[in-house]
């Protein structure tokens, strides 16, 4: 592929790792941005083992970690006692624990990277349309100032979350559904009464609640009912309510993640429930993956590779969240009763890890081929 100004569309975790990819390998990307700055809101924490990996070489991974804090276990309580402790240092590879993480703080990093590397995200930049035709693409932006721009990238990456106008401007379909319900987060201060090493999933039927550390004294509680501060387990001793909003879980997923020179990757292909904390992690890796496609020539690869991979990932998800949300009396007997025995499985154990790592998908080829370089 002719070495032009691919445009991305969108700088969230998915836009910006392209765009850093991208440009590690050559490539000179405009990033645009109809935002004029990341969202204030923390949205996504988890970032996973797989992720880390991917942007070791970049070097983004090293900045990570100094401001992320490490999750070594996850834990599932019942109305009072733990029920089963998943220890993440079980984990094979360089990193044997996830990373929580404010998004808003993982998307600075990401952009102070790119900006460093002399591409900054051009932002108050709003794509209008977006026509192909002839293999050609035209795409028609408003800037910052106000003018319209005409351009004709030589490919268009959809990174614009899950009502991406890339897609909708392509005709691509998002099929899917909603769970009923909605759910409620909220971003609070805690006291120390809970184990901060990792997650804590409560089962307190008819309600769950799950509390993602992000600090020794803050972390996000989520809840399936609208106000998570409501029936909290006793253990919960919140100080502080930072931010608090609701959300309705979807499950959907693009029909096609390629169309001519314009592609998808992240929100714009697939969302789903936040359970095992795979979607910002599943975008990153769609667009690292798209972007050595690029640097190979094998972009015609794209769909059938990552593709398949999100549809696994939705099934595994949606299954697992039904499963932990479920009212149904022999499934909330399971829970409490037999998955403690069964949790202590070393087939368990090593099942869900690999859902938490993504170990459960396909390797990254370029890394193996760059740990032999």
């Amino acid at each position: 592929m002719q070495r032009g100004r691919i445009l991305i569309v969108g700088a969230g975790p998915s836009g910006l790792t392209a765009a850093i990819e991208l440009k590690r390998r050559g490539f000179t990307p405009r990033i645009i941005d109809k935002n004029s700055r990341p969202h204030a809101q923390s949205r996504a924490l988890a970032i996973n083992p797989r992720t880390m990996q991917i942007l070791t070489p970049s070097g983004v991974t090293d900045r990570l970690l100094e401001k992320g804090w490490r999750m070594n276990h996850v834990h599932f309580r019942g109305p009072s006692d733990e029920l089963l402790e998943v220890d993440l240092s079980e984990l094979g590879g360089p990193f044997n624990f996830m990373l929580a993480l404010p998004q808003y703080e993982t998307e600075t990093i990401l952009e102070r990277h790119l900006t460093e590397q002399g591409i900054p995200v051009e932002r108050e930049c709003e794509l209008l349309r977006l026509e192909q035709k002839d293999d050609k693409v035209t795409a028609v932006l408003e800037t910052s100032s106000g003018k319209e721009e005409v351009l004709h990238p030589p490919m268009v990456i959809g990174a614009d979350g899950a009502h991406s106008v890339v897609r909708s401007q392509m005709g691509l379909t998002f099929s899917g559904s909603s769970y009923p319900q909605d759910w409620g987060l909220a971003d609070v201060e805690l006291e120390p009464t809970l184990s901060m090493d990792g997650p804590t999933m409560f089962d307190r039927s008819p309600n769950i609640f799950g509390v993602i550390p992000f600090s020794a004294t803050r972390a996000r509680i989520v809840a399936d009912h609208v106000d998570p501060l409501e029936n909290m387990p006793p253990i919960l001793k919140v100080n502080k309510v930072n931010w608090k909003s609701t959300f309705r879980i979807s499950h959907r997923l693009v029909n096609l993640y390629q169309k001519g020179r314009v592609f998808l990757v992240g929100d714009a292909a697939h969302v789903h429930s936040p359970f095992g904390g795979r979607g910002m992690n599943l975008g990153i890796e769609d667009a690292a993956w798209l972007a050595w496609q690029v640097s190979t020539g094998h972009t015609h690869q794209y769909m059938l590779d990552r593709r398949p991979v999100a549809a696994d990932v939705l099934k595994t998800v949606d299954s697992g969240t039904r499963f932990l949300a479920s009212n149904n009396t022999a499934i909330r007997l399971f829970r409490q009763k037999f998955m403690p025995v069964l949790g202590r499985t070393n087939y368990f154990q090593s099942q869900f890890m690999n859902i938490m790592s993504a170990e459960n998908t396909p390797f990254p080829p370029w890394l193996e081929e760059e740990e032999t370089v």
